[in-house]
């Protein structure tokens, strides 16, 4: 299985590189030197594919922004069941996991449930919506 990681690391790296670029050697590869966010990328792959950890971003990487979330959109997080501001991965895997718990095909047999049901995971997907857009 490690040979894999390899070679599929050897594929990407291949994709990826151009003629005619400015290189570096980094552990006896070849890879572009102009992108420094190309760079920081691959060190990160490299360090993961290494270790199996995510490589600790540099000190002269900037942080990654994220904007603070829309005041507007708080009963929108807590009908996703997350904490207001939660990063886009988490209110997904929360969507998701509500929409298959109250999806209105679950309760076919029960016409009160499915209706409740119904309602519910129209709520949840319009907050969803409004997050997505707005986030």
């Amino acid at each position: 299985m490690e040979n894999f990681f390899d070679r599929l690391g050897e594929l990407l790296r291949s994709l990826f590189s151009e003629a005619g670029e400015e290189t570096a050697s980094v552990e006896g590869q070849r890879r572009s030197a102009r992108d420094p966010d190309l760079e920081e990328a691959w060190k990160e792959l490299d360090e993961y594919l290494r270790t199996g950890r995510d490589a600790p971003r540099s000190a002269g990487a900037p942080p990654r922004s994220r904007r603070a979330p829309d005041e507007s959109l708080r009963t929108d997080y807590a009908n996703l069941e997350v904490p207001f501001g939660a990063d886009m991965e988490e209110v997904k895997r929360s969507y998701k996991s509500l929409v298959l718990r109250y999806h209105p095909d679950r309760f076919a047999a029960d016409p009160e449930k499915q209706k409740v049901a119904l309602e519910i995971t129209k709520k949840i997907n319009q907050s969803f919506e409004r997050i997505r857009t707005r986030s």
